[in-house]
Protein backbone atom coordinates (compact mmCIF):
# COMPACT_ATOMS: atom_id res chain seq x y z
CA UNK A 1 0.00 0.00 0.00
CA UNK A 2 1.03 3.33 -1.33
CA UNK A 3 1.54 5.99 1.97
CA UNK A 4 -0.70 8.95 1.30
CA UNK A 5 2.82 11.41 1.02
CA UNK A 6 4.15 9.69 -1.36
CA UNK A 7 6.69 6.90 -2.81
CA UNK A 8 9.73 7.73 -1.14
CA UNK A 9 7.66 8.07 2.26
CA UNK A 10 6.43 4.43 1.72
CA UNK A 11 9.93 3.29 0.02
CA UNK A 12 11.48 4.32 3.74
CA UNK A 13 8.97 3.01 5.59
CA UNK A 14 10.18 -0.11 4.33
CA UNK A 15 13.64 0.20 5.85
CA UNK A 16 12.29 -0.64 8.62
CA UNK A 17 11.29 -4.44 7.69
CA UNK A 18 14.74 -5.13 6.37
CA UNK A 19 16.62 -7.64 8.59
CA UNK A 20 19.80 -6.76 10.00
CA UNK A 21 23.12 -8.41 8.87
CA UNK A 22 24.71 -10.70 11.88
CA UNK A 23 27.71 -8.64 11.44
CA UNK A 24 25.80 -5.69 12.30
CA UNK A 25 24.81 -7.08 15.29
CA UNK A 26 27.77 -8.86 16.61
CA UNK A 27 29.80 -5.54 15.96
CA UNK A 28 26.82 -4.04 18.30
CA UNK A 29 27.45 -6.02 21.33
CA UNK A 30 31.61 -5.67 20.69
CA UNK A 31 31.45 -1.99 21.21
CA UNK A 32 32.64 -1.46 24.33
CA UNK A 33 34.62 1.28 24.31
CA UNK A 34 33.54 5.08 24.03
CA UNK A 35 30.20 6.61 23.86
CA UNK A 36 27.50 4.63 22.84
CA UNK A 37 26.28 5.10 19.44
CA UNK A 38 22.54 6.37 19.73
CA UNK A 39 20.94 6.26 16.43
CA UNK A 40 20.74 3.11 14.54
CA UNK A 41 22.11 2.58 11.12
CA UNK A 42 18.94 2.22 9.37
CA UNK A 43 18.03 5.82 10.10
CA UNK A 44 20.85 6.69 8.34
CA UNK A 45 20.25 4.98 5.45
CA UNK A 46 16.59 6.33 5.35
CA UNK A 47 18.72 9.25 4.62
CA UNK A 48 20.94 7.94 1.97
CA UNK A 49 17.88 6.70 0.15
CA UNK A 50 16.07 10.27 0.55
CA UNK A 51 19.95 11.70 -0.81
CA UNK A 52 20.03 9.22 -3.27
CA UNK A 53 16.14 9.75 -4.90
CA UNK A 54 16.10 13.53 -4.81
CA UNK A 55 19.70 13.85 -5.88
CA UNK A 56 21.09 15.86 -2.87
CA UNK A 57 24.67 15.13 -2.30
CA UNK A 58 25.38 17.09 0.84
CA UNK A 59 24.42 16.72 4.48
CA UNK A 60 23.26 20.43 4.53
CA UNK A 61 21.49 20.06 1.19
CA UNK A 62 19.18 17.22 3.03
CA UNK A 63 18.75 19.12 5.78
CA UNK A 64 17.58 22.05 3.76
CA UNK A 65 15.24 19.40 2.11
CA UNK A 66 13.79 17.92 5.09
CA UNK A 67 12.77 21.71 6.51
CA UNK A 68 10.83 21.90 3.39
CA UNK A 69 6.92 22.80 5.06
CA UNK A 70 5.15 20.37 2.37
CA UNK A 71 3.55 16.64 3.53
CA UNK A 72 6.18 14.60 1.78
CA UNK A 73 8.90 16.21 3.47
CA UNK A 74 7.15 16.82 6.84
CA UNK A 75 6.62 12.64 6.82
CA UNK A 76 10.29 11.70 6.32
CA UNK A 77 11.35 14.36 8.76
CA UNK A 78 8.93 12.67 11.32
CA UNK A 79 11.01 8.99 10.23
CA UNK A 80 14.22 10.12 10.48
CA UNK A 81 13.97 10.48 14.52
CA UNK A 82 14.85 7.65 16.72
CA UNK A 83 12.39 5.86 19.19
CA UNK A 84 13.08 8.66 21.95
CA UNK A 85 11.93 11.30 19.20
CA UNK A 86 15.43 12.31 19.18
CA UNK A 87 16.89 13.76 15.55
CA UNK A 88 20.65 13.34 14.77
CA UNK A 89 23.03 16.95 14.85
CA UNK A 90 24.64 17.94 11.49
CA UNK A 91 27.73 16.73 12.90
CA UNK A 92 26.45 13.29 13.45
CA UNK A 93 24.81 13.02 9.98
CA UNK A 94 27.75 14.05 8.17
CA UNK A 95 30.34 11.28 10.37
CA UNK A 96 27.36 8.58 10.35
CA UNK A 97 26.92 8.97 6.90
CA UNK A 98 30.32 8.70 5.58
CA UNK A 99 30.36 5.78 7.70
CA UNK A 100 27.68 4.18 6.24
CA UNK A 101 29.42 2.92 3.11
CA UNK A 102 31.30 0.17 4.94
CA UNK A 103 28.44 -1.22 6.22
CA UNK A 104 26.40 -1.60 2.59
CA UNK A 105 27.84 -5.17 1.34
CA UNK A 106 26.08 -6.22 4.10
CA UNK A 107 23.08 -5.36 4.48
CA UNK A 108 22.58 -5.70 0.36
CA UNK A 109 23.43 -9.43 0.75
CA UNK A 110 21.26 -9.87 3.58
CA UNK A 111 18.15 -8.33 1.93
CA UNK A 112 18.53 -10.36 -1.10
CA UNK A 113 18.84 -13.41 0.50
CA UNK A 114 16.19 -12.36 2.88
CA UNK A 115 13.85 -11.65 -0.53
CA UNK A 116 15.27 -14.97 -1.91
CA UNK A 117 14.07 -17.09 0.57
CA UNK A 118 10.13 -15.88 0.47
CA UNK A 119 10.12 -15.86 -3.54
CA UNK A 120 11.72 -19.21 -4.19
CA UNK A 121 8.74 -21.29 -2.52
CA UNK A 122 6.35 -19.38 -4.75
CA UNK A 123 8.60 -20.02 -7.95
CA UNK A 124 7.51 -22.14 -10.53
CA UNK A 125 9.62 -25.40 -10.50
CA UNK A 126 10.23 -25.15 -14.62
CA UNK A 127 11.73 -21.53 -13.79
CA UNK A 128 15.15 -21.21 -14.99
CA UNK A 129 17.40 -19.70 -12.83
CA UNK A 130 20.59 -18.69 -12.41
CA UNK A 131 23.67 -16.32 -10.90
CA UNK A 132 24.99 -13.83 -12.27
CA UNK A 133 27.89 -11.45 -11.65
CA UNK A 134 28.57 -8.01 -12.86
CA UNK A 135 31.08 -4.74 -12.24
CA UNK A 136 30.77 -0.98 -12.75
CA UNK A 137 33.34 1.54 -12.73
CA UNK A 138 32.59 4.48 -10.13
CA UNK A 139 34.76 7.53 -10.61
CA UNK A 140 36.02 9.37 -7.61
CA UNK A 141 34.53 12.65 -7.37
CA UNK A 142 37.00 15.52 -6.42
CA UNK A 143 39.48 15.19 -8.70
CA UNK A 144 42.31 12.72 -9.90
CA UNK A 145 45.13 11.55 -7.69
CA UNK A 146 48.11 11.48 -10.49
CA UNK A 147 50.92 9.09 -10.76
CA UNK A 148 53.57 11.58 -10.20
CA UNK A 149 51.49 13.22 -7.25
CA UNK A 150 51.06 9.61 -5.53
CA UNK A 151 55.09 8.67 -6.24
CA UNK A 152 55.93 12.38 -3.98
CA UNK A 153 53.38 11.45 -1.60
CA UNK A 154 51.34 14.43 -2.46
CA UNK A 155 48.00 15.32 -2.32
CA UNK A 156 47.49 18.89 -4.52
CA UNK A 157 43.83 19.40 -2.52
CA UNK A 158 42.07 17.85 -0.09
CA UNK A 159 39.18 16.79 -1.84
CA UNK A 160 41.02 14.22 -3.93
CA UNK A 161 39.86 10.84 -2.68
CA UNK A 162 43.50 8.93 -1.80
CA UNK A 163 41.88 5.92 -1.62
CA UNK A 164 40.70 5.35 -4.85
CA UNK A 165 42.86 3.62 -7.77
CA UNK A 166 42.74 3.63 -11.70
CA UNK A 167 40.86 0.71 -13.33
CA UNK A 168 40.04 -0.01 -16.87
CA UNK A 169 36.43 -0.10 -18.59
CA UNK A 170 35.90 -0.72 -21.63
CA UNK A 171 32.79 1.18 -21.78
CA UNK A 172 34.54 4.06 -20.01
CA UNK A 173 38.29 3.21 -20.68
CA UNK A 174 40.97 4.59 -17.92
CA UNK A 175 38.98 5.79 -14.72
CA UNK A 176 40.38 6.72 -11.46
CA UNK A 177 38.07 5.69 -8.68
CA UNK A 178 36.28 2.55 -7.81
CA UNK A 179 34.30 -0.45 -9.11
CA UNK A 180 30.95 -1.91 -7.72
CA UNK A 181 30.99 -5.43 -7.88
CA UNK A 182 27.34 -7.71 -7.56
CA UNK A 183 26.23 -11.25 -7.10
CA UNK A 184 22.58 -11.46 -8.18
CA UNK A 185 20.15 -14.11 -8.42
CA UNK A 186 17.86 -14.14 -11.61
CA UNK A 187 15.14 -16.50 -13.37
CA UNK A 188 13.26 -16.57 -16.61
CA UNK A 189 9.66 -16.79 -15.64
CA UNK A 190 8.74 -14.56 -14.20
CA UNK A 191 11.53 -12.38 -15.06
CA UNK A 192 13.65 -10.21 -12.40
CA UNK A 193 16.56 -10.45 -10.45
CA UNK A 194 17.69 -9.95 -6.89
CA UNK A 195 21.25 -8.95 -5.47
CA UNK A 196 22.94 -11.32 -3.38
CA UNK A 197 25.89 -9.43 -2.62
CA UNK A 198 28.47 -6.28 -3.43
CA UNK A 199 31.74 -5.86 -2.89
CA UNK A 200 33.41 -2.03 -3.63
CA UNK A 201 37.16 -2.44 -4.75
Amino acid sequence: MVHEAGLLVTLIHLVDRIPVPASACSEAVKRERGRPRVYSDQLFLKALIIMIVRHLHKVHELLQALEQPTPEMQALRSLLVDQNGRYPSRRTWERRLRALPSTLPAQIGCLGRHLLSMVLPVLCPTAGRAAALDSTVLAAKGGVWHKKHRDAGEVPHTAIDTEAAWTKSGWHGWVYGWKLHVAGFATSEPCFWLPLAAQLT
